[in-house]
């Protein structure tokens, strides 16, 4: 019995402590609800769309140290290096020697001459004879080469007005030579066969080629080859098949 009654003093004062708060219209609740309400409700937009300026502010500070004007080293920097000047191309002589010392390159010496023989044939005569010449060539390994080159440019143009010829085809030409044995083999084209003048300028033409080739201490005899063969005749009734001495 005395628990009821003391229930209903309970609610009988929870009445009259109540009643003035819902006349005012303050809901301590429903405020509470309200003011927490989730923030996806807001638009997006107003969120995420910022000046370009605000989002420069969220980088981090330039460094002082990429800011020359304002950095201050710990110590004084070093001067940078001077480059160089450009070096002018110079000549070896002129990187050893001063501008005033410098002296002209050498001038290339000439050759060393050397007086060798070539024979021809002189002209107007009955029988013709052989005529012994100089020519002044250069001092090489291989000078029975130069001397028989020598004799196939023929003779110079003072020579002819002294009528002086030669008998060896003009497009003859000299392929190789070698010796063996004190003998000599001249290898020509084949245009050393074809002579204009017949069997007697052939013959004309082999002295020429034998005497000028037997000048040389080391070499007695000829032997005449055609394109690397050996042939039997220059022409008709002239044999070169064997060696042929003076």
């Amino acid at each position: 019995m005395v628990f009821w009654v003391a229930f209903f003093i309970i609610l009988i004062s929870l009445f009259f402590i109540l009643l003035p708060m819902a006349k005012k219209g303050i809901s301590l609740p429903t405020r509470q609800t309200v003011t927490e309400q989730p923030a996806v409700e807001k638009p997006p937009a107003k969120t995420e769309e910022k000046p370009a300026e605000k989002k420069t502010e969220t980088k981090p500070p330039a460094k002082p140290a990429e800011n020359p004007a304002t950095q201050t080293p710990a110590t004084p920097p070093e001067k940078p290096a001077t480059p160089p000047p450009a070096r002018q191309p110079t000549t070896p002589q002129s990187e050893s020697k001063p501008l005033e010392q410098r002296q002209p390159p050498e001038q290339q010496q000439p050759p060393e001459l050397r007086d060798r023989t070539v024979y021809f044939m002189r002209d107007g005569s009955a029988d013709l004879t052989l005529v012994k010449t100089t020519r002044k060539l250069a001092v090489s390994d291989s000078p029975l080469i130069d001397c028989v080159n020598a004799l196939l440019a023929g003779p110079t143009v003072d020579e002819k007005n002294r009528g002086i010829i030669s008998f060896v085809p003009t497009n003859s030409r000299l392929l190789s030579a070698r010796v063996v044995n004190n003998t000599v083999h001249l290898n020509f084209n084949e245009e050393f066969r074809y002579n204009t003048f017949g069997r007697e300028g052939s013959e004309a033409q082999l002295r020429q080629i034998i005497w000028t080739a037997t000048e040389f201490p080391n070499v007695n005899n000829v032997q005449i080859e055609i394109d690397g063969k050996i042939v039997d005749f220059l022409v008709e009734g002239v044999a070169i098949r064997n060696p042929i001495g003076r």
